[in-house]
């Protein structure tokens, strides 16, 4: 539970450095080329975080229950939305930065696939595994996040250019790893 609401409260700075002046239109200027992509993504962005840290909770306490699946669909639409233009933004390459393409355009196909595969398993009532791949999506979708918190917070372009992809590929990958751990031990070692 301290983890949950740590990683609600990471977000909160982010929305306030990142999200907010793209709302507000301050993130115009940088991205003028694309910049109504960067306002959808931001948008859908915070959709995606509100639903899912909601749907979380309702699944994990059982509270307001009978909405975790309108909250959970809301999650995937609103998810699907952000990762593809994550992607789309990758692909287009708006500030040339060869590295980040990568780590970002590989990002938004993980969190494609791990909310998918959660989703379907939902539709499926195989509700273990539904469980475990929306715990899975919800860390990467975090992740977005943390990649936003952290790039700010550390100068990695101070080691060379390839520094902000490595970072990227540190921030996503780091937590996606130690949650897939966390979740194969808690499944091993779970009572039935």
């Amino acid at each position: 539970m301290l983890l949950y609401w740590a990683a609600i409260a990471a977000c909160l700075p982010v929305f306030w450095v990142v999200v907010l002046p793209s709302l507000g239109g301050g993130a115009q200027r940088l991205h003028a080329s694309h910049w109504l992509l960067v306002l959808l993504h931001a948008l859908s962005g915070s959709v995606t975080i509100i639903a899912g840290f909601t749907a979380l909770w309702m699944g994990w306490t059982r509270r307001a229950f009978e909405w975790h699946r309108h909250t959970g669909c809301t999650y995937i639409g609103a998810g699907m939305t952000m990762a593809f233009l994550a992607l789309v933004l990758s692909i287009e390459n708006p500030h040339a930065s060869p590295g980040s393409v990568l780590s970002t355009g590989t990002l938004s196909l993980v969190w494609l696939v791990a909310a998918g595969i959660g989703w379907r398993r939902g539709s499926q009532r195989r509700w273990a595994s539904h469980r475990r791949w929306m715990i899975r999506s919800m860390v990467l979708t975090w992740t977005f996040v943390f990649c936003r918190l952290a790039s700010r917070a550390v100068d990695l372009d101070a080691i060379g250019p390839s520094g902000a992809a490595l970072g990227i590929w540190t921030y996503w990958l780091g937590p996606a790893l130690i949650c897939e751990a966390v979740l194969q031990w808690w499944q091993r070692w779970r009572p039935a």
